[in-house]
């Protein structure tokens, strides 16, 4: 029996919503996320699992996101965590050049990779407008180098096909465990990609928020997600909320269709209408997000605490005391 934990990407607010969902899944549903048999994270899931693996507990990522851990302050209360990257008008037209290329090679899928675009190009025309400079002491601060021995597999997006990029799936692995963070959240045209041996890499939220359906290939038991980007049916958003995270939730839908025919049964967390209003509209703001944290918190202890996510949290505990 296995269990599989999916940690779906959404920005900086994705992160907050993380850090709730995952302590009330450990105080709530009685199950540490660490004893997963595998960790698929995308994004802001990528970072949260790396953590996780890395042994924070969801102790530490709660405190964490609430600006009160002593080490380590997902809140920042205001301090954003990117750093600009242009320097001029010059520059920051060569990186609208550089996004543009970067923003529509992402999203094409092709069955013939690119050629790799000369070195003298990439360096004249870069694809991103920010770093992750604090994210990145952040990582160094929380996270080793060394791949960790428990499966985790980070999810990216290869520039030159399109096509998805499982790091970790593979050993050994052609990354460090920091640089293989930053790729999984590298946002094409936000940020820059990263380079992966001869891979170009961006975010694997392009492919999908959530990429549950990678949990497939082991033919878990139990898979419980987290995803942060769409929405619990029974509080859907409105407006523009509902057309932004309406895609996100019908690739979930068919990814958790491929899961359940694969055998495996499916607890999904996600968004409810208060925490949809504590989330607000943008993703990457850095400030009012220990709101996020403890409403998350909130609503995922009542949606554990149903007859069925018992039922399965029970069998989940059962397949990881195995």
């Amino acid at each position: 029996m296995t269990t599989a934990l999916v940690l779906g990407a959404g920005g900086t607010v994705g992160m907050a919503y993380h850090t709730g969902v995952l302590r009330a899944l450990e105080e709530v549903g009685g199950l540490r996320p660490d004893d997963a048999d595998l960790i698929v994270g995308t994004s802001a899931g990528s970072m949260i699992g790396a953590m996780i693996r890395s042994g924070l507990s969801t102790e530490d990522l709660w405190l964490a996101g609430l600006g009160e851990h002593p080490e380590i302050d997902l809140a920042r209360d205001g301090d954003s965590p990117f750093a600009v990257a242009w320097n001029g008008p010059a520059d920051a037209l060569r990186r609208v050049v550089g996004s543009l290329y970067v923003l529509q090679r992402s999203a094409m899928r092709l069955p013939i990779p690119m050629p790799h675009l000369p070195a003298s190009l990439r360096r004249l025309f870069p694809g991103g407008f920010f770093t992750i400079a604090d994210a990145e002491d952040t990582l160094a601060d929380v996270m080793g180098t060394e791949w960790p021995d428990k499966p985790l597999w980070l999810v990216t997006v290869d520039v030159r096909t399109g096509r998805r990029v499982v790091l970790g799936r593979r050993n050994p692995v052609r990354t460090d465990l920091q640089t293989a963070v930053l790729a999984s959240c590298a946002i094409p045209a936000f940020f820059q990609p990263m380079r992966v041996g001869r891979r170009t890499l961006v975010d694997g939220g392009v492919h999908s928020t959530t990429n549950l359906d990678l949990t497939t290939k082991i033919s878990p038991d139990v898979v419980i997600g987290v995803v942060p980007m769409a929405f619990d049916p029974g509080h859907p958003p409105s407006g523009l909320g509902l057309a932004l995270r309406g895609v996100a939730q019908r690739s979930l839908v068919r990814e958790v269709a491929q899961a359940r025919k694969g055998g495996a049964r499916v607890l999904l967390l996600r968004p409810t209408r208060d925490d949809l209003q504590a989330m607000g509209g943008n993703l990457m703001r850095s400030d009012g997000n220990e709101v996020v944290s403890r409403v998350a918190y909130d609503s995922a202890a009542a949606q554990l605490d149903t007859p069925r996510a018992r039922e399965v949290l029970a069998q989940a505990r059962s397949s990881v005391s195995a």
